[in-house]
């Protein structure tokens, strides 16, 4: 069930449905599985089908429907939402992957995004922060120790991933016209966000860890209070664990 004022994630690693790959492949719409084969690596055609998959399976347990009935298009910014269904205006979602996690967040509010990174050797991460980051980060993310920088720059970068994804305006919104609060954690630890066109009051983030070596952000307005515990989907936690959020 999914109650007013509640954001769900669920977070999925690939190696576990590797051998479910058919009958995944079997949900996905002519689009997806014309997208699926254009994948050079099989990893990356796993993983989509894994994602797509899994977010129908999903989405039709929210909605009480078979899977194959979920339906999906575009808005006129290219983010995806649900089609042809009478709850579509009161049920949203969102999904991102890196490496072999997948995280999939639901909410009945429209404006949802999640991001999620593979925490792994970055060696220009310092020229990308000059580049996409707010002053106001490049400031902060100075401060940082050197041992934790390359960790702190995937935070920060997830959550502008994370905002952008929600807005739906994606790279029509420059990276570093925005910032996200530093060093002052809101109350439950909500996340502010402020910067140009932007009224911190309306939105909400927040920061995760769904497994070791990862790092997420799931931003969403600031009338959606709760963040449920995140689960895995069928299968075992790989080594190293899972923290919740």
């Amino acid at each position: 069930m999914l109650a007013d004022g509640e954001v769900h994630l669920w977070q999925v690693f690939t190696q576990t449905f590797q051998s479910r790959g058919p009958k995944l492949n079997q949900l996905l719409s002519g689009e997806e599985s014309d997208q699926l084969k254009r994948f050079y690596f099989e990893k990356d055609r796993t993983r989509f089908a894994v994602a797509h998959g899994t977010l129908r399976i999903l989405a039709g347990r929210y909605l009480n429907i078979p899977p194959r009935l979920v339906n999906f298009r575009k808005q006129s910014n290219g983010k995806p939402e649900l089609a042809e269904y009478r709850t579509a205006e009161s049920f949203s979602f969102n999904l991102s992957h890196s490496h072999q996690l997948v995280v999939l967040a639901f909410s009945r509010y429209p404006n949802l995004g999640v991001d999620v990174e593979y925490i792994r050797p970055m060696p220009d991460f310092q020229q990308i922060a000059d580049c996409y980051f707010h002053e106001n980060e490049r400031a902060a993310f100075q401060s940082v120790p050197l041992c934790k920088r390359e960790k702190a720059f995937f935070d920060y970068w997830t959550r502008k991933e994370a905002f952008v994804k929600a807005t739906g305006e994606g790279l029509s919104r420059p990276l570093n016209s925005f910032f996200t609060s530093i060093g002052s954690v809101k109350q439950g630890g909500m996340l502010g966000i402020g910067g140009e066109r932007i009224i911190t009051a309306d939105w909400n983030l927040l920061s995760f860890t769904p497994a070791w070596d990862y790092t997420g952000a799931v931003a969403f307005e600031a009338r959606t209070s709760l963040l449920k515990e995140s689960g895995h989907l069928m299968g075992k936690v790989p080594a190293g664990g899972t923290n919740r959020q």
